[in-house]
């Protein structure tokens, strides 16, 4: 209402006048989100925000808490009480009883709702933000309390048509656009072509659209779970003494880790959390690289991590939970003392003393800071070693295997324009030999995995361009030599311009194809070269292929582009 009339209204009873404080609003939603994932779903969300208002919001702040309900519906099929109607649809007894138990919640705390079930997130928030009680496909309302919207299976769009535009968590400016053109429901914004609507009103609009009627996956940003081993603490008073939360901290480590012993598994991700008197709550966390249950360690650890802490008011609450824990290994003692080797082939990662050294560094100079080495699966030369987080590897090796199974899911559904661009540049390379069979002895084949030299000691960070030069005017050698000799699109150069100097090559050794895979980005093809230097040196070079996107027929004939060919210089042999 308009402040005038509240004004009024407070004078004329006894209202109590609060000042609108936004950290406890969101405090109060991300609690709510909380119970409805440890009651209704393990994917619970409160929902994002962007840079810029959506239209009828009157405050930048979320509002709305979004549920994954696939896959657990068949768990509240008999909570059908307070639920609306059934609708004509069969086997829909499971999506009312999550309506039934999320309103029993909301109740419980005086809450009043509006719930929706659809099968996109953006038609889910559009109904419940924007529906008609009562009017609504699949729309129904239980007194004045809750409101309840649910849109068939398959029929999103139809549920969608006399929606306003302001549904599809628009701009205002884009909004008011679309009432001066008369367009006023998102049935007729669906019914106008989608290129004139990208051209005149921006992609944003399309992208909105896309998400709406599933086109496009809209994720889902997942609270995080609540731990399973925790304990928490209210102070009798508020304090900010180190030694006391120290005390504290150690106390609640002890009581989050005691269920672990019998499980005989060790903490590998400790949380702690500090509420606050008058700022918002503070979150602390350590990654280990071993699990461990030694309690001075973990105490240690978390004790570093809270010196860091500028107390702007004091403790009232302290809460530590084990977000991550692995099975414990279990390791003899060795009879001839801890210094004692009992072979070569002992995994460092597995001592104790060095477990402890990262966790230490990690938690002082932090968990990036602290990384490890390891050999990648990457065809290219420059990115055969990667580095990580040695605390952290084992979250970010599952999440990088579920990516990559997701995306291999994705990949073999269909062929991409890269996948077939790669297929055609193969057929044109396998072909090229065939021109001549006829080689120098060491020339032709890429290096083997038993030669001692077969990769090069230093590796430059970027490689270097280098030019290639000929003694004969036409650029090419005798015209004699075989013409497998050759390197691509003409003959091996015989010298180089590298770093302004002209150096002469006594033998060459290649070539050695590298190419990138289709689906990992952009293809990138080589033709690597070992080459001996008059002067001894022994270098490492490559020619730049190209992404192989050049259409070729059955039969090869001339080569690619000359101004496509490039070499250049990548390491140095000892």
């Amino acid at each position: 209402m308009p402040i005038a009339q509240a004004a009024d209204l407070a004078a004329m009873t006894d209202a109590v006048l609060e000042p609108y404080d936004r950290d406890a609003d969101r405090a109060a939603l991300q609690s709510l989100a909380v119970e409805l994932q440890t009651h209704l779903s393990p994917q619970a969300a409160v929902e994002t925000l962007e840079r810029f208002k959506w239209v009828g919001r009157f405050r930048h702040d979320p509002e709305a808490i979004l549920l994954e309900i696939q896959g657990v519906t068949h768990l509240f099929e008999e909570k059908q009480s307070a639920a609306p109607d059934p609708p004509e649809h069969p086997g829909r007894g499971g999506e009312l009883g999550v309506l039934s138990a999320a309103a029993a919640i909301l109740t419980r705390q005086n809450l009043r709702g509006r719930f929706a079930i659809a099968d996109t997130i953006g038609a889910a928030w559009a109904l419940a933000n924007h529906a008609a009680a009562g009017r609504n496909a699949g729309g129904n309302s239980m007194g004045d309390k809750h409101h309840f919207f649910v849109a068939p299976p398959g029929r999103t769009t139809d549920a969608l048509q006399t929606l306003p535009c302001a549904g599809l968590r628009l701009h205002p400016d884009v909004v008011a656009t679309l009432d001066r053109l008369g367009v006023g429901t998102i049935g007729s914004l669906l019914r106008l072509p989608r290129e004139g609507l990208a051209t005149r009103l921006g992609p944003a609009l399309c992208q909105r659209i896309a998400q709406a009627t599933g086109e496009v996956e809209e994720s889902l940003v997942a609270i995080a779970p609540q731990c399973e081993h925790h304990a928490m603490l209210d102070l009798e008073y508020p304090t900010d003494a180190m030694d006391l939360l120290s005390d504290r901290m150690a106390r609640l480590i002890g009581r989050s880790t005691k269920e672990l012993h019998h499980l005989r598994r060790g903490v590998l991700r400790l949380q702690c959390q500090l509420d606050f008197t008058q700022h918002p709550p503070v979150v602390l966390d350590t990654g280990l690289f071993a699990p461990t249950l030694d309690q001075e360690h973990l105490t240690g650890l978390m004790l570093g991590a809270l010196e860091s802490v500028r107390f702007g008011s004091k403790v009232t609450r302290m809460t530590v939970g084990v977000t991550q824990h692995a099975p414990l290994s279990s390791r003899q003692k060795s009879i001839f003392g801890p210094d004692f080797s009992s072979g070569s082939n002992d995994d460092w990662t597995s001592q104790t003393e060095t477990a402890r050294l990262i966790d230490a560094l990690a938690g002082r100079l932090g968990e990036d800071a602290v990384r490890g080495v390891r050999v990648s699966n990457d065809p290219l030369p420059e990115n055969a070693i990667v580095d990580y987080p040695m605390t952290s590897h084992r979250m970010k090796a599952e999440a990088r295997k579920a990516k990559q199974r997701s995306r291999r899911s994705q990949s073999a559904s269909k062929r991409s324009a890269r996948q077939r661009a790669a297929d055609d540049s193969m057929r044109w390379d396998i072909a090229q030999p065939s021109q001549n069979t006829k080689s120098k002895p060491g020339f032709g084949h890429g290096p083997r995995t038993t030669d001692l030299g077969r990769r090069p000691i230093e590796l430059h960070d970027q490689p270097i361009a280098i030019t290639p030069l000929s003694d004969s005017p036409s650029g090419r050698h005798e015209a004699d030599e075989p013409a497998a000799t050759l390197g691509p699109g003409g003959h091996f150069p015989n010298r180089f311009r590298i770093r302004g100097r002209v150096e002469r090559v006594r033998q060459h050794w290649g070539p050695e194809r590298i190419e990138t895979r289709w689906w990992s980005g952009p293809l990138i093809r080589r033709d690597y070269f070992r080459i001996e230097l008059e002067n001894g040196a022994r270098l490492w070079i490559y020619y730049d292929l190209g992404n192989g996107t050049i259409k070729q027929s059955d039969t090869p004939v001339d080569p690619p582009n000359e101004d496509e060919k490039r070499w250049f210089l990548h390491g140095r042999f000892a």
